[in-house]
């Protein structure tokens, strides 16, 4: 009989998942589950038997030196069959063990230090071990019920009552119960036949062998669910952090001394001792390590103290610093820890990284960062103003040129933590210094992306699809000259505050029918620009709308130039654009001239340094301007009288017995004659006329103060709303003719989700009359204009300009006017357009959040019967049905504001002022500020506003709001977690001057699914 104790391991079966013998599955870098068990009984030295049948060759294979039993019948037996197969007789005691659990040597020394015939492994946290356990796996595990007092609980003095618990597959079988066992193996065999582990130590236990048990308390895995490693590593921050240490080579992790609340109150003097041992001297951090932080349910991140620079060799400082952490802790757990290691110093960046992203669970590594303060917590705080968004597909090369120089080895490092833990949902929290990359942290993300209907396979697909398209689109074509072209969100006609980052089918397509496709290159062409049709202005990548740069920069050069300075302007401005990809939203103020300007000079400037471009290039696109500055004057007037026949022919088809659908037509091909078109003329005029304005004060010839005198006489439809509105206060205007003039108004002009306010006038117009009860706002007298607009018309003229100061001042109000009332004119088509499709949908029933996902050729197609098929509205079903799996994946994927290299698919950094989404639904509400403290304040169903995205309006999330929107912070900031945990539409770090414009709102729209916040009032 051998003096080594034996260990057998029960590996006959096949396993839950997959096809691979679970104990042959990776468990962390290069490990397998095998070598975790080894590891356990490291200091054993058992005598190693393997009970097989699955695939036993295998596992044979890769350790040769184990000793190997067969279970030939291994398909109809069970573990207790396994068990009675292997040499017990050889052994006095022997561990005999599942071959897909894992746990730690802790566990086997209590197990041998236990007397008893048999020795179990149990669980008694069992139901709530790992977050999101479903139902069925709670009523497969094995269970096993123990008596008082049986039970000692790893890391604790006392040995609680314990009902009942899961069994692990772990036990040690001692003297008594092996002879037991070993004497009649063929009878018990045969009895036990289909028995399992637990079954077969109850048997024991009838027989009178006497049971003990070890508590893990929820400190195991078994291998059954990707997650099942992660949730064994992955343990409070300062046991993550411990069992990480040793294990990762592309990263650092700093030493610590970490302890529990109930050893530093019993034993103060001790822990202080062990600190000052480990860090004589230092300067310390000293951290939160509670039960309730960093779970797979729960982050609570940011909820507790943490304490940086503190003192290391002043025990006072110390012990004020660890009071502080400990008082942060909501209950009185005496488990709770709390983690202290050395403070980095001279932090070149730090940040937090979401391995997958947070909301969909897309595969994206969202670093949000600063490299700029050297602080450790700037982002998780939410309160750095210099924070950068990185985003990195999943299978993004490690030496991606768009990586940041100074993160080159985050990426490598990532990767490594998710070999180690087989896990790639994680929150890890990092620092750069002189000495490398530190791993600060490394927690489950906390929301559930269990039910995301989107596979990686497919989001990769269609990105490697829109990287296709990009390099497919970089050829001349005839009319759009340039050797290349880029695409962005928010040049010209800026889809992306229009109809959105992602948008419905049918908003995309109307705005493609009305605008896109064919009208603004019209407009372009008959007002003195390059004509590039046919080609469209918008470009869809993946469902994402996007401007095509070198066709926007094509039409904004003047006809009269030839096809060799056209495409050298072109390539300039691109060029331009590129090198300051913060202008992407200012491109006709900051990268080209699309009208002459009396401060053309810096044009000039620039166009000579930097671009190269000769004096005669300079003064043919200054003539040219010219041209086009003159025609804006000269065609606005007759602009603005197209649009009041789209007025009048509104009403015919408005009161017409058309259908629904053929009505709907007739408003949109209306809409798109008489309406976009000159709307697009009067809006360049518009563009046009507040250009020279502001170049005369750029130049001196106006002061502030007389444009701001002329803007405030102005009479725009705004205007307009705000005197009908008092008249409606005061009964001079009839409530029905109020809602009746303005209920057409729509948050999203083109998404038929948003209600018109006709809808709700209480909610939407009602307010606006109740508010006016002062009478209507100062009217400017528009003195300081009248004596400066000759200054100002002499001043063109001497550029050779020929204008009539009357004609400018009729030119100035017509086009700034008239592109306000032009788009409520047109978009009074458009809405009831939109409704009409409603009323038809609804006759086949059809929902509008169903109708969203057709696009208007669908809808085109069915009406003029170019749909041959049996069910044309089974057709249709089919459709939307088609269409709202594509949303599901589009709507998961990430792509930057400014598409300039095919590389930007796989990694690119957002700007500064890029707000973070967070959730997927639709919000509008009034809009609270609190850069106040306002905490006596009922927020319930308000969208709150807050400077940082700071831990310190954790109470925001149990009052009841409808949203949140910061003006800092990041992606990965603690109110970023929180909302997604919430599941709470927000809007994370929108930036200063967003913030600004959307604090002095009544009501918002927040679309975070949408990437869209809108002022409604």
């Amino acid at each position: 009989m051998s003096t080594k104790p034996g260990f057998v391991i029960l590996g006959a079966g096949r396993p839950h998942h997959g096809s691979e013998h679970v104990a042959l599955r990776s468990a962390g870098g290069d490990a397998r589950v095998l070598d975790w068990l080894i590891g356990a009984f490291t200091f054993v030295r058992p005598a190693v038997h393997f009970v097989g049948g699955y695939q036993a060759d295998d596992v044979a294979g890769k350790y040769p030196d184990f000793q190997y039993v067969l279970n030939a019948d291994w398909e109809t037996t069970g573990a207790a069959y396994s068990l009675l197969k292997s040499p017990l007789h050889e052994f006095t005691e022997c561990f005999v063990s599942y071959a897909d659990i894992l746990f730690r040597e802790s566990l086997i020394k209590a197990m041998a230090e236990t007397e008893g015939d048999v020795v179990v492994a149990v669980d008694s946290h069992w139901r709530k071990r790992f977050s999101g356990r479903t139902t069925e796996d709670l009523i497969r595990c094995e269970k096993v019920f123990t008596h008082e007092r049986l039970v000692t609980r790893l890391g604790a003095d006392i040995k609680p009552e314990l009902a009942d618990a899961e069994f692990l597959g772990c036990v040690r079988l001692g003297e008594r119960a092996i002879s037991l066992l070993a004497s009649d193996r063929v009878t018990l065999s045969e009895l036990l036949r289909k028995a399992s582990l637990s079954e077969l130590i109850e048997w024991l236990r009838v027989r009178g062998m006497h049971i003990q048990a070890v508590d893990v308390v929820g400190d195991w895995a078994e291998l059954n669910a990707p997650q099942d490693l992660a949730h064994f590593v992955l343990g409070t921050k300062a046991q993550t952090l411990q069992r990480l240490q040793g294990m990762v080579t592309r990263s650092r992790i700093e030493d610590q001394v970490s302890f529990t609340v109930a050893q530093w109150q019993k034993d103060t003097r001790s822990v202080l001792l062990r600190i000052n041992q480990k860090f004589s001297g230092c300067t310390l951090v000293v951290r939160s390590s509670a039960l309730s932080e960093d779970g797979f349910a729960h982050s609570n991140a940011g909820a507790y103290t943490s304490i940086l620079n503190v003192d290391g060799a002043s025990q006072e400082a110390l012990c004020v610093a660890i009071e502080k952490v400990i008082d942060s802790y909501p209950d009185r757990d005496g488990y709770n820890q709390v983690l202290v290691q050395p403070m980095l110093a001279s932090v070149l960046a730090s940040g937090v990284v979401f391995t997958r992203a947070l909301e969909s669970g897309a595969p994206y590594y969202v670093v949000n960062y600063d490299d700029e303060t050297g602080s450790t917590e700037s982002i998780t705080s939410g309160s750095s103003r210099h924070h950068k968004t990185l985003v990195i597909r999943r299978d993004a090369l490690q030496d991606s040129p768009n990586l940041p120089e100074n993160l080159r080895e985050l990426l490598p490092a990532l990767r490594e933590v998710e070999s180690l833990l087989g896990y790639d949902s994680l929150d890890i929290e990092f620092a750069l210094s002189k000495d490398g990359l530190h791993i600060l942290q490394v927690r489950p993300i906390a929301v559930d992306h269990s039910d995301v209907q989107v596979t990686d396979d497919e989001i990769l697909c269609l990105l490697a699809q829109a990287q296709q398209h990009f390099v497919r689109l970089q050829a001349e074509t005839p009319f759009c000259l340039g050797s290349s072209t880029i695409f962005g969100v928010m040049p010209d006609w800026n889809p992306a505050e229009i109809i959105g980052t992602k948008p419905s089918p049918l908003a995309m397509s109307l705005y493609r029918y009305l605008i896109m496709d064919e009208v603004w290159a019209t407009q372009r062409a008959e007002y003195g620009y390059r004509d590039v049709r046919p080609h469209p202005l918008l470009v869809a990548f993946a469902g994402h709308p996007y401007v095509d740069v070198r066709a926007s920069f094509n039409s904004f050069i003047p006809a009269s130039l030839d096809d060799s300075l056209a495409r050298r302007l072109v390539d300039f401005y691109i060029r331009w654009l590129i090198e300051n990809p913060h202008l992407h939203d200012k491109v006709e103020f900051d990268v080209v001239p699309t009208c002459f300007a009396l401060d053309f000079s810096k044009w000039a400037l620039r166009l000579q340094q930097e671009g190269k471009f000769g004096g005669d290039d300079i003064c043919k696109l200054r003539e040219a301007l010219k041209l086009i500055t003159v025609n804006a004057v000269g065609r606005t007037d007759g602009d603005f009288q197209s649009i009041k026949s789209l007025e009048q022919r509104f009403d015919k088809i408005r009161v017409s017995q058309l259908s629904p659908i053929e009505k709907a037509w007739a408003l949109l091909d209306d809409c798109r004659r008489f309406g976009t078109l000159p709307f697009a003329h009067l809006a360049r005029s518009g563009f046009v006329a507040m250009t020279l304005l502001k170049s005369a004060v750029a130049t001196d010839i106006l002061s502030q103060d007389e444009m701001d005198d002329f803007l405030a006489s102005i009479r725009t439809v705004s205007h307009t709303l705000t005197q009908d509105s008092v008249a409606t206060a005061s009964g001079k205007m009839e409530w029905e003719a109020f809602v009746a003039k303005y209920g057409h108004l729509r948050p999203g002009t083109y998404d038929i989700t948003s209600s018109c306010y006709a809808a709700d006038p209480e909610r939407y117009l009602r307010p606006l009359v109740e508010q006016q009860s002062g009478g209507p706002a100062h009217v400017s007298s528009g003195e300081l204009w009248q004596l400066a607009r000759a200054r100002f018309c002499n001043a063109l003229v001497d550029e050779g300009l020929s204008f009539r100061t009357d004609a400018l001042d009729a030119f100035l109000r017509t086009a700034i006017e008239g592109r306000e009332y032009a788009k409520f004119i047109f978009s009074r088509n458009l809405s009831l357009a939109l409704e009409q499709i409603v009323i038809w949908g609804q006759e086949i029933g059809l929902s509008r959040a169903e109708l969203a996902n057709i696009s208007l050729g669908d809808i085109l197609g069915f009406r003029t019967g170019a749909v041959t098929v049996s069910d044309p509205v089974s057709w249709l079903r089919q459709r939307v049905s088609e269409s709202a799996d594509s949303r599901r994946r589009v709507c998961a994927i990430e792509l930057p504001p400014l598409i300039t290299s095919a590389e930007d698919f796989s990694v690119f950094t957002y700007p500064s002022s890029q707000a973070n989404f967070i959730g997927s639904g639709q919000v509008s509400a009034r809009c609270i500020d609190l850069t106040q403290d306002l905490g006596d304040k009922d927020v319930t169903g308000m969208i709150a506003l807050i400077p940082q995205a700071d831990p310190g309006y954790d109470w925001l999330f149990g009052r009841g709001i409808a949203g949140l929107i910061t003006m800092y912070g990041g992606a990965n900031s603690h109110m970023a977690i929180r909302a997604a945990e919430f599941g709470l539409p927000a809007a994370i770090g929108i930036g200063e001057v967003a913030y600004r414009e959307f604090v002095g709102a009544s009501i918002l729209e927040l679309d975070p699914n949408n990437r869209l916040i809108r002022i409604i009032r």
